[in-house]
């Protein structure tokens, strides 16, 4: 509950260019990945292969699951979790304090992922998969639109069959403050 999975698509409305189960066709794929608050960092996992787009993996485990990821303690009782970064991109360890806006490592696909993608989300202990997830928002952002023309598992096999997203860029587009995007909405942090 409250987890987002973060994508980019490019000018064309798409994940991909050309063969899906090559990692460089993800145009984000390496993209860097920053610490949304400031905090001790209380667990890493480093060391799990990326998975090839398109499949998913058949041995992952609940501690596996997210792949390598960081869990950073936000204070009050949560906890900020990173997920599926590209093996040997994490640039912190257990026990150092990060920044708001710090580099954290790069956006991969390890883990139980079948595509590239950050997996981010708050929760009430540092177990990523044995927590509740916690409700949060983003200080600002700015809404650039959304994905439209279906439902969520329809947007997702198109868009993880190479076909450009339908978006929607017309509404009340501008910075969000003190939100939490919706499903499938276009975003930008500045």
């Amino acid at each position: 509950r409250y987890a987002i999975d973060f994508v980019q698509l490019d000018e064309n409305g798409r994940l991909f260019t050309g063969d899906q189960s090559v990692l460089a066709n993800w145009h984000y794929y390496g993209a860097d990945i920053y610490s949304a608050a400031e905090g001790k960092v209380v667990g890493v996992l480093d060391g799990l292969p990326d998975q090839p787009p398109g499949q998913l993996p058949t041995d992952a485990t609940i501690e596996t699951a997210g792949g390598n990821h960081v869990v950073v303690d936000i204070g009050g009782g949560r906890y900020a979790f990173y997920a599926h970064m590209i093996p040997g991109s994490i640039t912190v360890k257990e026990g150092d304090f990060v920044k708001r806006g710090q580099h954290i490592g790069n956006l991969g696909n390890s883990g139980n992922t079948d595509g590239p993608h950050l997996h981010f989300h708050v929760m009430d202990s540092p177990a990523p998969l044995n927590s509740n997830g916690l409700p949060y928002v983003f200080d600002s952002w700015a809404y650039q639109g959304k994905v439209v023309g279906g439902s969520l598992e329809e947007t997702n096999d198109n868009l993880m069959a190479g076909n450009p997203a339908e978006v929607d860029i017309k509404g009340n587009g501008g910075m969000r403050k003190e939100e939490l995007p919706f499903t499938n909405n276009i975003i930008g942090f500045e």
